[in-house]
C-alpha cells in the first residue's frame, strides 16, 4: 500500500505540466547530433623500430589490444610484412619505438615533407623507408605551414589524373614518367608536374600517349586512353 505525501491542485498540476513541456523543448533546441559522440581519437602503437617525428607519415600494419584497449600498429612506409593498410599522419609530438601516439583526424592535415619544392595542388604521398612525404599520390598539397620547417598542409585526395606518357612510353609491367595535364574551362592543357606511374598490363604504353593515372596501394597506375 502506497503512502500519499501530498497532492496537486488542478492549477498546480497544469503549471507542472507546462514547465515539463518547456524543459523538453529546451532539450530539443540544444540537442547535440549523435554522430559527434562517435568521434574517437586515432590511437596507435609504434612498431616501426624507429622514432616517429612530429607530423610523420605512418602505415597501418595491424591492430593490437593492450590493457583492454585496441591500438593500431604502425610502421614506417612501405611495410609489406603484414597488412598493407592505410596511411596516417602523426600529431605534433614524436613517438618513440613501442610507445603510444595519436594520429591527426583531418580533413586538413599537417605532414612532414622531404623538403622538395611542391606547388599547391601537387599530389603527394608516402615515401619508401621514410616518415616524410613527397611527390606521389593519396594527398594534395595545400601549401607550407610555418609551424615547423618542411611541414606542409595536405588534404586526402585519391581521384585520378589525366596525363601524358613520356617520350619513351612505359614498358609492359614496368614504371615510367608521366606529366599531369592541367584542367581548363574548355578541357585540359599541357602541364609540367611529373609523376612515376606503373603500367600493370602486358602491353606497353606508347610514347606521348594520353593516359589516366589512378592511385592504387599508394602508387600511380597508368592506363592508356585509346
Amino acid at each position: 500500500m502506497t503512502t500519499e505525501i501530498g497532492y496537486f491542485t488542478p492549477r498546480q498540476a497544469e503549471r507542472v505540466w507546462r514547465n515539463a513541456l518547456a524543459f523538453e523543448k529546451t532539450l530539443q533546441g540544444t540537442r547535440v547530433p549523435e554522430q559527434q559522440f562517435l568521434s574517437a581519437p586515432i590511437s596507435f602503437v609504434n612498431r616501426s623500430g624507429h622514432t616517429i617525428p612530429p607530423y610523420g607519415c605512418m602505415q597501418i600494419i595491424d591492430t593490437e589490444e593492450i590493457n583492454g584497449r585496441n591500438y593500431l600498429q604502425v610502421a614506417r612506409p612501405f611495410d609489406y610484412s603484414g597488412v598493407f593498410g592505410p596511411f596516417l599522419l602523426n600529431n605534433d609530438r614524436e613517438v618513440a619505438d613501442d610507445d603510444f601516439g595519436t594520429a591527426q583526424s583531418g580533413p586538413v592535415f599537417r605532414a612532414l615533407s622531404d623538403g622538395s619544392t611542391l606547388g599547391i595542388g601537387t599530389r603527394i604521398g608516402p615515401l619508401a623507408d621514410s616518415f616524410e612525404v613527397g611527390k606521389g599520390c593519396l594527398f594534395t598539397n595545400l601549401g607550407p605551414d610555418d609551424i615547423e620547417p618542411d611541414v606542409i598542409r595536405v588534404m586526402r585526395c585519391e581521384t585520378q589524373l589525366r596525363a601524358v606518357a613520356g617520350a619513351g612510353g612505359i614498358a609492359a609491367n614496368s614504371s615510367g614518367t608521366v606529366t599531369a595535364k592541367v584542367p581548363t574551362s574548355t578541357g585540359w592543357a599541357a602541364g609540367s608536374v611529373t609523376y612515376t606511374a606503373y603500367n600493370i598490363s602486358a602491353t606497353a604504353i606508347s610514347n606521348n600517349a594520353n593516359v589516366l593515372i589512378f592511385p592504387v596501394d599508394a602508387r600511380w597506375v597508368a592506363v592508356e586512353v585509346c
